[in-house]
């Protein structure tokens, strides 16, 4: 999978004392992007939960697709926090 060299969106998290990041990249050549919960931050959270996940070695944890050419922050901070709600991570 390749990535558009400069459309890349980060997406946070920060409410009732969270700090979670993800990063959405979108996909060359799609009206797709690939969202990532980037593994470099602490994911002690997610123990248990992970595993499900393809990691990417430069990207992280793949968690979802978004289908769209062109995705904003507020939409995809939407689908981050229902991501988490399904996992009752928050």
């Amino acid at each position: 999978m390749n990535f558009e060299e400069h459309q890349h969106l980060h997406i946070g998290y920060y409410e009732n004392g969270f700090d979670l990041e993800a990063v959405a990249y979108k996909i060359q050549g799609e009206d797709k992007w690939g969202v990532f919960l980037d593994a470099e931050q602490d994911l002690s959270i997610f123990k248990g939960v992970l595993e499900q996940y393809n990691k990417n070695v430069s990207f992280g944890y793949k968690i979802f697709t978004v289908k769209t050419d062109d995705l904003s922050y507020e939409s995809a901070q939407v689908r981050f926090i229902d991501w988490l709600r399904q996992l009752n991570i928050i």
